[in-house]
């Protein structure tokens, strides 16, 4: 009996697949694809590209479907509907195609990977966005949450267009896909395939970055992906939905600016990512030589499946960045591999380290001698570890916004903090500046000054030689052509500089020493802005923000520029001032706060800062403020 159920498993005529998935509980067939007959041949023959059903596809993607429905939060009949309906249908279309031969999501399955990253991203970073911010408040309550299901619809859609254009499909008997009549899924089914063979255009004279992405055969397919209940459901909020769902996934021009800016900006997010942790990012996938990418993927098997935890275990993680703690992760890394059943796989931590530090999975470039840093575990406990350079390399879904308010993990972070080390350091640095440092047993410590410098006993000034030889010369003292005697107010030449006491500025005209003119924060501040504010205070405090915004760096987690003003972080502005409403208070009296029109006195707003993350309490320099200001 069981040999005859294994013979009917590879005597199979077709494969199964799931092509319309039920969203009932439903059993899904089994089934295995015949076994195929390999030559030993070189140069070796391409064994083409396996599909798989719809409900693989779907469980490989499980966590970040997992997120979608979280993000969502609609009841199981609605998600299915309007979400796992469209993804379905996607999975479909393309099955396990790749997204680029050779660069980015260019694995099994990475175009589907690449759709599934974009329509997370784009839906959640739509929360931070006011789409109909001029509409009364009805139109808004329908509009709103129609604008953000587009927001999903375009990041689905968004990088499927040009690698559809670019590749052709085939079977091994030469058949192509006829992608404009038929998902992929369809004519495999239908033809009695289930492995396809994919030939790309030449792609080394293209941009790299402009290998996945929108494009007019998109728009043509896009009513049977979304499905026409959801396109309908668009249509009864605004045609201009449905018009633009069209433009956004045929790289059309649009008029809708707010969601073609999020649909942009998380594609530029999911292409620093998927460039941070692809195999090609750590050299290139050789046989038998190169186990870079593998041991990268033994550390996002460790984190997937819950064996390494931020903070708990050999993982730290703070806003610096990830660090682990060797050798403890590295010898997990080593029992991983065994379970993985790897061959060749090293079998000590060092081994493991060397080869992550020669392909620049860790940051050596600071720490001590061997590039490692000091961090703090939950106990206390001080541990050596190395930094991951990027550590999307291993956590996806790191945001360093996400632990600015935990406290920081590396050792200078802890101290920093710490109260009483500070006291402790003042305090050192304060002995060392007051205390003189011991030139010589034999030598007295004085100042240094020119040579052959007096210093003048009334007014203590420094005198130099020239002026001294003129002083008194009929009184018998020291004259231009009499040597001077020995004195202790005589300054020794050579002079001798002390590490505890820089030398002292030469003296200026007359011999007096000029003090520098104090540097304000209040002169960053325009002339005009200065006399419509009414406190001094007020002003210098408005110097320290626009100095800290002129250096915030293009990944700030506490200021950036919204489409209504520059957004700064509340808990930013704690750290400059002590009375922030009064502080608002002011810069609002002057015109320089922006409010919403349907609620002119609101002067705190949400705000995603970064872009994409949970929106946080922050303040709007308006337009017309930051015009003025310089920002």
């Amino acid at each position: 009996m069981g040999m005859k159920w294994f013979l009917n498993i590879f005597n199979r005529s077709k494969p199964e697949f799931l092509v319309a998935p039920s969203f009932v509980k439903s059993a899904y067939p089994t089934g295995a694809a015949p076994s195929i007959a390999v030559k030993n041949i070189y140069p070796p023959d391409d064994q083409g590209l396996p599909l798989r059903r719809v409900a693989d596809l779907l469980a490989g993607n499980e966590s970040l479907i997992s997120r979608i429905r979280l993000h969502a939060a609609a009841d199981v009949d609605k998600f299915d509907v309007r979400f796992l309906t469209p993804i379905a249908n996607l999975a479909n279309q393309i099955n396990s195609l790749p997204g680029s031969s050779s660069s980015l999501f260019s694995g099994e399955g990475g175009l589907f990977r690449a759709s599934l990253e974009m329509a997370f991203l784009c839906f959640q970073a739509s929360d931070g966005r006011i789409f109909t911010g001029a509409e009364t408040v009805e139109v808004r309550h329908k509009l709103e949450h129609r604008w953000r299901y587009v927001c999903f619809l375009a990041g689905l859609l968004h990088p499927i267009g040009i690698p559809l254009v670019r590749m052709v499909v085939s079977s091994k008997g030469g058949e192509s896909w006829p992608k404009h009549k038929s998902d992929i899924t369809a004519w495999a089914q239908e033809s009695g395939i289930d492995r396809v063979y994919v030939n790309w255009s030449d792609e080394s004279k293209l941009d790299q970055k402009k290998l996945l992405g929108p494009s007019p055969y998109t728009a043509s397919i896009l009513h049977k992906i979304v499905g026409p209940e959801n396109l309908g459901w668009l249509e009864e909020g605004s045609p201009d939905l449905t018009r633009t769902i069209f433009e956004l996934a045929g790289g059309s021009e649009t008029t809708s600016r707010i969601a073609k800016d999020v649909v942009a900006t998380m594609w530029t997010k999911v292409q620093a990512r998927e460039d941070s942790r692809r195999p090609q990012a750590y050299g290139r996938v050789t046989v038998g030589t190169h186990l870079t990418p593998y041991l990268v993927g033994a550390m996002r098997s460790l984190v997937n499946d819950g064996k390494w935890k931020p903070n708990d275990g050999p993982m730290i993680v703070d806003s610096t960045g990830v660090y682990l703690i060797w050798p403890e992760a590295g010898e997990e890394i080593v029992r991983q591999g065994s379970r993985e059943g790897r061959d060749g796989w090293p079998s000590s931590a060092s081994t493991i380290a060397e080869l992550l530090k020669q392909d620049g999975v860790f940051e050596t470039s600071y720490g001590n001698d061997m590039g490692m840093t000091e961090v703090v575990d939950q106990e206390g406990n001080v541990h050596q570890s190395y930094k991951l350079k990027k550590p999307i390399t291993v956590i996806e879904s790191y945001e360093a916004s996400a632990y600015q308010r935990a406290a920081p993990k590396t050792l200078s972070g802890v101290l920093d903090r710490d109260p009483l080390a500070k006291t402790e350091a003042a305090a050192v640095e304060k002995k060392v500046k007051t205390t003189p440092a011991k030139l010589d047993s034999d030598m007295a410590m004085v100042p240094t000054a020119p040579a052959g410098a007096t210093v003048d006993l009334d007014t203590g000034e420094l005198i130099e030689k020239s002026d001294a030889g003129a002083i008194g010369a009929g009184n018998g003292d020291v004259t231009d052509n009499t040597p001077a005697a020995p004195s202790a107010l005589s300054v020794p030449e050579p002079s001798i500089h002390s590490s505890a006491m820089p030398p002292s500025p030469l003296p200026g005209k007359g011999g007096k020493i000029k003090e520098t003119a104090e540097v304000k924060f209040s002169d960053l501040v325009p002339e005009d802005i200065r006399k419509e504010i009414k406190t001094t205070l007020t002003i210098e405090l408005l110097g320290k923000v626009i100095k800290s915004w002129r250096a915030r760096g293009d990944q700030s987690t506490t200021m950036r520029m919204t489409d209504n003003g520059a957004a700064i972080g509340i808990e930013f502005l704690g750290t400059l001032m002590r009375s922030i409403p009064d502080w608002v208070n002011e810069m609002a009296a002057a015109g320089l706060i922006y409010a919403p029109p349907d609620r002119p006195g609101l002067k705190v707003q949400k705000v995603a800062i970064p872009e994409g993350s949970k929106p946080k309490e922050a303040i709007v320099i308006s337009r017309y403020g930051c015009k003025k200001l310089g920002l």
